[in-house]
C-alpha cells in the first residue's frame, strides 16, 4: 500500500462526494474535496493525490478535460471516474485518457469500491517500488573506468553512514555516483535529489523541510520536506554551494541535533538520513569569501571524493562512448551502430565541457539522426544547435574543431530569446532536459529578460 495514501474527489454532488470522503477517511486515507474543477487544478498539484476520484460531467470543464490537464502536471496519478449513465462509451473515452477504472453512482457496495481503491493503490505502490529497486545504474567497471581511486572510495565509504561530499564540474557523474553508494549502503529508505541551483532561493528552505499548513500564503496543506521524503534513506544535495547562507545555518542545527522543524512549525521532527553532497565549486575559497559557513564545510567535508573531468580520462571516453550507444540502442530498439574512424578521433580531441552529460547528449542526437552504417560527422552531432546544421563540416580534420562552447552559449541565449525566456520551452527547444539548462544558464552567467 501507498505510504500515507491520499484521494482528492472532484465531484458537484455534495452528498457523493461527502459518502465517498467518509467511507476513505475511515480507512485511514488522507482525503480531499472539491465541486469545481478549475479550483481542483490548483489545488492537486500542492496536494499531490495518488488517487483522483473525477466526475466525467462537470461544470465547466469534462472529466475527460480535467484528466488530460492533470496528466501533464502530475503523470503517475491514478485516476478512478464515477459516471452516473453506466455506458460502456463514456468509461472506455476516460480509459484512453488515462483513467485506470470507474464506478457508477449511486454507488452500489461500500465495500467494493473501498476494494477497488485498496486495489489500485497497492498495484501503483508496486509499481513505484519496482521501478525504484529496478532503476539501472552503469556497471561499476564503466562507471569507475580508468578511476580507481573513487571506486576503492566509494566501497569503503558505501556501508557507512559518514557523509559524503563529491567535487567534479558539472556532467562528471556526481549523481551517478551518489546513487551507487546509496545503492551499496542497503539503506531501506528511498534516494532523494535535490538540485540545490535549480532551486529558487526563496524556496529551497520549503524545500528541504517541508512546511506547516498557513506557514505562508499559499501554503494550504502541510508538506513534508525531502529529509523526510528521505527517511532511512539517503539526501543527495547537487550544488550545495548555492544554498543560502540563512539555509545553511538550519541545515547545520539538523546535522549537529538530528532533528529539524517545518516552515511555520514548532515541534521537532527526527529523521535518519544519510547526506551525500557535491559541488563543482571550491568550497574552501567560497568559505573564505564569506559565502560559506566554514562549520558547515567542515561538518560536510568528512569524506571528500575528487572526480576527474572527462578530458582528463580519455583513454575512457570511447568506452564510456560505446556503453552509451549500447544503451541508446536497447532504449530506442534500434540496432547499435559503431562510431566512425572521424567521429573517434573527434571525441578524443574534443575538451567536453559539459563532460559525460554532454558526451551522452551528443552520441544520443548523433545515433538518431544516423542514416548509414556508423554513426559520423556527417549527423549534427551537437543537440545544442537550433537550425538543425552539421557543426562540424565533412571537410574538417578533427584537430580542427571548432568553438563549440560558443555555440553552445549562442544557441541557448538564441533560445531563450524565442522563447522569450521560457526556461521548459527552451530545453524543448534545445533538445536537453531543463536540469542541464540550469546548468548551463549557471556556467556561462547568461542573465535572462525579467528576472
Amino acid at each position: 500500500m501507498v505510504r500515507n495514501p491520499k484521494v482528492f474527489i472532484l465531484e458537484d454532488d455534495l452528498s457523493f462526494a461527502t459518502l465517498l470522503e467518509v467511507l476513505l477517511k475511515e480507512k485511514g486515507y488522507q482525503v480531499e474535496t472539491c465541486e469545481d474543477p478549475e479550483v481542483a487544478l490548483k489545488r492537486v498539484v500542492d496536494f499531490s493525490p495518488d488517487l483522483i476520484i473525477t466526475d466525467l460531467r462537470l461544470p465547466k470543464m469534462s472529466g475527460i478535460e480535467f484528466i488530460e490537464r492533470v496528466k501533464a502536471l502530475l503523470p503517475d496519478t491514478l485516476f478512478l471516474v464515477i459516471t452516473a449513465y453506466a455506458t460502456v462509451s463514456s468509461a472506455v473515452e476516460a480509459m484512453k485518457k488515462g483513467a485506470v477504472d470507474y464506478i457508477t453512482k449511486p454507488l452500489g457496495s461500500p465495500e467494493e469500491f473501498l476494494s477497488l481503491v485498496q486495489n489500485l493503490l497497492f498495484k501503483k505502490s508496486q509499481k513505484e517500488t519496482f521501478e525504484e529497486e529496478q532503476e539501472e545504474l552503469p556497471p561499476l567497471e564503466i562507471l569507475f573506468l580508468d578511476i580507481e581511486d573513487v571506486y576503492e572510495k566509494v566501497i569503503k565509504v558505501a556501508p557507512t553512514d559518514i557523509t559524503v561530499t563529491l567535487y567534479g564540474e558539472t556532467g562528471t557523474g556526481k549523481s551517478l555516483i551518489a546513487r551507487v553508494i546509496h545503492r551499496l549502503s542497503k539503506r531501506p529508505g528511498r534516494f532523494v535529489e535535490v538540485n540545490c541551483a535549480a532551486i529558487p532561493e526563496t524556496l529551497i528552505e520549503s524545500e528541504l523541510f517541508g512546511y506547516e499548513k498557513g506557514a505562508f500564503t499559499g501554503a494550504l496543506k502541510t508538506k513534508p520536506g525531502k529529509i523526510e521524503t528521505a527517511k532511512d534513506g539517503t539526501l543527495f544535495l547537487d550544488e550545495i554551494s548555492e544554498m543560502n547562507l540563512t539555509v545553511q545555518a538550519k541545515f547545520l542545527t539538523f546535522l549537529q541535533n538530528k532533528t529539524f522543524e517545518r516552515l511555520g512549525g514548532l515541534a521537532p521532527i527526527k529523521a535518519n538520513v544519510r547526506f551525500i553532497t557535491a559541488t563543482n565549486q571550491d568550497l574552501v575559497k567560497l568559505v573564505k569569501e564569506g559565502k560559506f559557513r566554514e562549520d558547515l564545510f567542515f561538518r560536510i567535508n568528512v569524506f571528500p571524493i575528487e572526480i576527474k573531468p572527462l578530458r582528463e580520462r580519455k583513454e575512457a571516453i570511447l568506452k564510456i562512448a560505446e556503453y552509451i550507444i549500447q544503451k541508446l540502442a536497447q532504449r530506442l530498439q534500434k540496432d547499435p551502430l559503431p562510431l566512425s574512424q572521424r567521429l573517434k578521433e573527434f571525441l578524443l580531441n574534443y575538451p567536453f565541457p559539459g563532460n559525460i552529460r554532454e558526451l551522452e547528449n551528443l552520441l544520443e542526437r548523433a545515433f538518431v539522426m544516423a542514416t548509414g552504417k556508423e554513426i559520423d560527422l556527417d549527423q549534427p552531432v551537437i543537440p545544442l544547435n537550433i537550425n538543425h546544421k552539421p557543426l562540424v563540416e565533412k571537410d574538417m580534420s578533427s584537430k580542427e574543431v571548432i568553438d563549440l562552447r560558443s555555440l553552445e552559449k549562442n544557441a541557448i541565449i538564441e533560445a531563450l530569446k524565442k522563447t522569450k525566456g521560457n526556461k521548459k520551452e527552451a530545453a524543448k527547444l534545445l533538445g536537453i532536459s531543463l536540469r542541464t539548462l540550469y546548468y548551463k544558464i549557471k556556467e556561462y552567467n547568461l542573465k535572462i529578460e525579467g528576472e
